[in-house]
């Protein structure tokens, strides 16, 4: 040990050693991440499969901040549910290797058109009192069924319109959702959005 090393008090050492697990936390982050999730999407009413529903899953970086926390978008998976109306995301979880910031998420979002969306508009399963993160824990350990209604009248259809997509998430991220988005609109004799 060097006289440098034997003169630092214990409360430099534990200093020091905070200081490098807090720069460090970009580094560990992925295993904080979770995933994969893993849903089956179904008609509420029918209960018959939804093939070719979009499942967009974003993670947001977050950093703390003064007063509050600072979000910025990290990444985005895309994917579409199978003929059994399966789905798995986040399989490879992103990571933020910014020392200081750590993974928020994912928010998922579910959208078939004609129907309601998830997580607003769902019909099945009922939302815990821990929201969509305890949703989030039981698609880790398990199949989550998520039963989405027929929307019955233009004007149940008009209002979900509104929230499906977020100016935060660049359009090459979520290229499925704008495309049933706009076909949903279409039907609805709306213009399209998001056509870059």
């Amino acid at each position: 040990m060097t006289e440098a090393m034997r003169r630092w008090s214990k409360s430099t050492w534990v200093v020091v050693v905070v200081l490098l697990l807090v720069a460090s936390w970009g580094l560990f982050n992925r295993l904080l991440a979770g995933g994969p999730y893993k849903g089956r999407v179904i008609d509420a009413e029918t209960k018959k499969p939804l093939e070719g529903a979009v499942v967009l899953a974003v993670w947001q970086r977050v950093s703390a901040g003064v007063v509050q926390k600072a979000y910025g978008f990290l990444d985005a998976e895309e994917v579409l549910t199978d003929s059994n109306g399966r789905f798995v995301v986040g399989k490879d979880a992103p990571a933020s290797w910014i020392p200081g910031t750590w993974v928020h998420g994912p928010d998922i979002t579910i959208f078939y058109p004609g129907y309601g969306f998830y997580p607003r508009y769902h019909a099945s399963p009922p939302m815990p009192l821990g929201g969509t993160e305890m949703l989030l824990k039981l698609m880790e350990k398990e199949e989550l069924v998520i039963e989405l209604p027929l929307l019955k009248t233009r004007k149940e259809r008009l209002q979900v319109q509104d929230g499906v997509l977020s100016s935060r998430i660049p359009d090459g991220k979520m290229p499925d959702l704008i495309r049933l988005v706009n076909l949903e609109r279409q039907r609805l004799g709306l213009g399209a959005v998001h056509t870059k």
